[in-house]
Order: C-alpha cells, then structure tokens, then sequence
C-alpha cells in the first residue's frame, strides 16, 4: 500500500509527542489526521477527573502527573516554537487536529471516517476504542504500550516496574482488539532498567525506543504480518498508583521525577526546534 492514511489517536502529552516524532517525520505515510483525547479514562474532565483519579490515586502520583503537565504547557507558552505536546508537533507538520472528549464519541467517530484512513494508531490514548471507531480503517488499528507485554497491562506501566523493582522493561507495538493491551504483537523492544533512574527519565526513554519501533510495526502491519500471539497466562494488569507502591518505588532507589531533569527534557526541546528552524530555511 504506498502511502497508507493514517489517523493517530492520542492524549497529546510530551511523552506521545516523543513517540510520534519518527512517525510524523517519515514519507513513506500519510498523516490525515491526529484526534486529541482530552477526557479521562470515563471521560471526564476538569474537576470531575481530578476530583475522581485522585480518589482512586496516591498523592505523590498525582502531583508528578500535574506538575508534567503544567511544567511543559507553561515552557510551551514560553517557547512557542518547540513542540512539547503532539499538538504543536501536528501544527508543525500541518496535520488536521481534532479534540474530542470520548474517542468514541459520534463526533469523533465522524470525523475520522470521513478522512477514509487505512490504519488508526493508539499513541497513550487515555480510553478504550471501541468497535465503531476500530471498524472505520481498512487495516487493524495499532496500539503501542510501555511495557512488555503480556505482564505489565494498565496504567503506568514505566511507574509499576519501578516499585516492583524490576530490572528490565521495554515497550510493545500491538494489534488494537476489544480489550485492554490484548492483541498480538508486531514489535516489542527490552530496555534495562538503570539503577536509580526516574519515572520521568525511563518514560522518555521507553518514549524515543517506541518511536522508531512503532514505525516498523506499522510497516509489518501493511505487509499482512499476523504477529505474535500473547500467552495471556502471563498476564497481568496495573491500575492506579497508590502511597503504598510509591514508597517501595523510592524503597527501590527511584524516584518521580528531578528537577534538573525536567531542565534537561525543556532545554532538549528547545534545542531541537531551533535546529529543525535552521534546516528548514
């Protein structure tokens, strides 16, 4: 298929915009358009998903979680011309951007049909795609998880590993299906785990490996590649964080997140826009 159409849905954040970098950058696809989901799990937002994920989330998560995002749309606002959501990277490359609440909302489901893609690509989209989004591409849609699946399904995945003190991880390009990180993978990537590291710091990491593997899998998906069936006996899901697993996270030697890392993540940014700038002129 030379060309294929793509519709990429995603929650936009610094961490998907790391992932879809290789992606928007690459000619052999064609980017019609990037559904921004800007409700919860339930679909929810504002207060009503604040006030709900905290209940259910440990404090010291849910303070790492606002301070990213306020961090980089506060350094966005200050440098307008890097890219720290997938947003500004869409804007960049001029790809249609829609918002939607639910990603399975008529609106959405409406939008994306009329661009008549021929693969959807899940990038931390933040809710189950159901059947009547899933169905509008000619090819099956494809998710990439920061784990390695099967163990690892759920939230936060680059944050479990951390407080069960594992020593590897990895990322996992697969196959969308009607249940959760499920499908049969086309990619998966191991990454060592480095004693001491961040959330923040092994996310990006994990981020810039799935970059480059989601745009082979997407390939090995055109090729009619069936992937690798799970051995869902191995399986295991994670939900939300608690205080409990955050104490054994720094029990482990980690930590959320360093301040002079987050510098380094802007700074990197920074630089990176002014080099795309000096090599687009």
């Amino acid at each position: 298929m030379k060309n294929p159409r793509l519709v990429i849905i995603t929650n936009g954040n610094y961490y998907a915009q790391l992932i879809l970098k290789d992606l928007f950058g690459n000619h052999l696809f064609e980017v019609v358009g990037v559904l921004i989901v800007t409700g919860d799990y339930k679909a929810r937002t504002g207060f009503n998903s604040l006030y709900s994920v905290g209940k259910q989330t440990g404090l010291p998560y849910l303070i790492f979680k606002i301070f990213t995002i306020f961090a980089f749309k506060i350094a966005q606002i200050l440098f307008p011309d890097a890219t720290f959501s997938v947003g500004k990277l869409a804007e960049v490359f001029g790809f249609n951007v829609y918002h939607a609440i639910s990603v399975n909302s008529i609106d959405a489901i409406e939008w994306a049909s009329k661009l008549e893609p021929d693969m959807i690509i899940s990038v931390s989209c933040p809710q189950l795609i159901r059947e009547n989004m899933l169905t509008i591409s000619k090819c099956r849609g494809i998710n990439i998880h920061s784990s390695l699946l099967p163990i690892y399904a759920g939230l936060a995945p680059y944050y479990w590993v951390l407080s069960n003190g594992e020593k590897v991880t990895g990322i996992t390009i697969h196959y969308l299906t009607k249940k959760f990180d499920e499908g049969n993978i086309l990619v998966q990537k191991r990454l060592e785990i480095p004693p001491g590291i961040s959330a923040h710091c092994l996310f990006e990491e994990l981020a810039r490996i799935g970059s480059k593997a989601l745009v082979d899998a997407i390939q090995l998906s055109l090729e009619e590649f069936e992937g690798t069936r799970q051995d869902l006996s191995q399986y295991s899901y994670f939900s939300n964080p608690d205080f409990s697993s955050y104490l054994s996270l720094l029990k482990n030697g980690h930590c959320l997140i360093r301040i002079p890392e987050l510098i380094s993540s802007i700074k990197t940014e920074i630089e990176l826009s002014k080099n795309r700038i000096k090599h687009s002129r």
